[in-house]
């Protein structure tokens, strides 16, 4: 009897080694949807105790946020334009500019992913967010979810990213406006810096004086490309030739290795962004361009110039570079995503936007977030030319 007892007994633990383990985690696959596209995270959607975690890395990047992750807190923290969001992973508390709340369910490390409860972040930064059982559907509405307006001035060379942000994200929101306006990036910070503006554009780093009072939100990487017309033999110059040149001590293509004929130098107009980044990175400090030289108010304008004339010279943002002209190598160094990612080609920039002091929760903070979101960065940046920033 007592074998009879214990063989029943073995198979039942046998049995019970078989059934498949329970875990803490929903088995239900939820389906996770932001501004309208459906995403595809490396680490699904889970519900823990009632509360929905989804993979914070993906959905920051997606709303323009900057996520910071410390290994030896495990502390992630994440900054938009108006908010910073900080979690600590098992911790019952999270913050929002500084101010405590509680959590149902605590941040988790789930297969190498830090996950966050879905309405307690994206509530966080103002987005709304709505869950439906019956679909298994988790929805966050942020970028789709703005309406007013929105203005904005400054440099051209920012001016193209800005005003494709603001087309495309138009077009989800019926009952939102953008009005996008040039004038150089001295333009965008004096105005921005009144108030007549909501945001203004940069594409030099700005003064002491007016970070005062001025916020700065980088949007894109740039370089700026010493430019010719196609037809024209150098296809390299050294930085002193190309200082030369623009301070017109060098004045005859063939001191250059080229033809014998006058070099014909174009510049920006006083107040642009790209002028000034071309003063501190190649004419140094007390040069500026040859009073000779003619001058053009925007980006546009001093690429058509150079396309149009053999014997030209100017500057543009790589943005602006396209088969019309050509872009020469400084000491052998041509101006790429490559070379300006390892700090090799010289006259790398960053391009901004700015606002009078922090940006406060709205429109504004959130189309800043939306010029620094993977869907920005990926499609437009990138696509009009420029270098996209790192997402974390």
């Amino acid at each position: 009897m007592k074998k009879r007892i214990v063989a029943i007994a073995l198979l039942l633990i046998l049995a019970a080694t078989m059934l498949p383990v329970r875990t803490a985690f929903a088995s239900t696959d939820i389906t996770l949807i932001i501004d309208g596209e459906r995403q595809n995270p490396t680490v699904p959607p889970r519900v823990v105790g009632g509360t929905t975690l989804v993979p914070l890395r993906l959905i920051s990047e997606t709303l323009g946020a900057h996520v910071q992750w410390n290994g030896t807190t495990r502390t992630a923290t994440i900054e938009t334009a108006a908010y910073t969001v900080v979690f600590t992973v098992n911790s019952n508390t999270y913050t929002v500019n500084g101010a405590t709340r509680r959590l149902d369910q605590p941040a988790q490390l789930i297969a190498g992913s830090t996950m966050v409860p879905i309405r307690a972040f994206a509530e966080s930064i103002g987005a709304e967010v709505n869950y439906s059982s019956s679909t298994n559907t988790a929805t966050i509405n942020y970028f789709t979810a703005m309406s007013g307006t929105v203005r904005i001035s400054g440099s051209t060379t920012v001016q193209p990213i800005v005003q494709a942000a603001a087309d495309r994200i138009r077009a989800k929101n019926s009952d939102l406006s953008i009005v996008v306006s040039g004038g150089g990036s001295g333009t965008g910070i004096n105005e921005a810096t009144a108030g007549t503006v909501n945001i203004g554009m940069s594409s030099r780093d700005l003064r002491e004086d007016e970070l005062r009072v001025l916020n700065t939100y980088r949007v894109a990487y740039d370089a700026i490309a010493i430019i010719v017309h196609p037809s024209n033999p150098v296809s390299n110059l050294t930085m002193e030739q190309a200082r030369k040149i623009f301070t017109g001590e060098i004045s005859n293509w063939n001191e250059v290795g080229g033809g014998n004929a006058p070099i014909l130098v174009q510049t920006r107009e006083t107040g642009s962004g790209t002028l000034s980044v071309l003063q501190d990175l190649l004419l140094g400090s007390g040069n500026a361009v040859v009073d000779r030289a003619t001058a053009h108010a925007s980006a546009a304008l001093i690429k058509n110039a150079v396309a149009r004339d053999a014997n030209a010279i100017g500057f543009d943002s790589i943005g602006f570079v396209d088969n019309t002209v050509k872009a020469l190598r400084l000491d052998n160094i041509a101006a790429t995503a490559q070379t300006v990612n390892n700090n090799t080609y010289p006259l790398s920039r960053s391009l901004w936007v700015c606002t009078r002091g922090r940006v406060q929760p709205g429109e504004s903070a959130m189309f800043i977030d939306y010029l620094r979101s993977l869907e920005v960065q990926r499609d437009i940046v990138q696509r009009e030319g420029y270098i996209r920033i790192p997402t974390s």
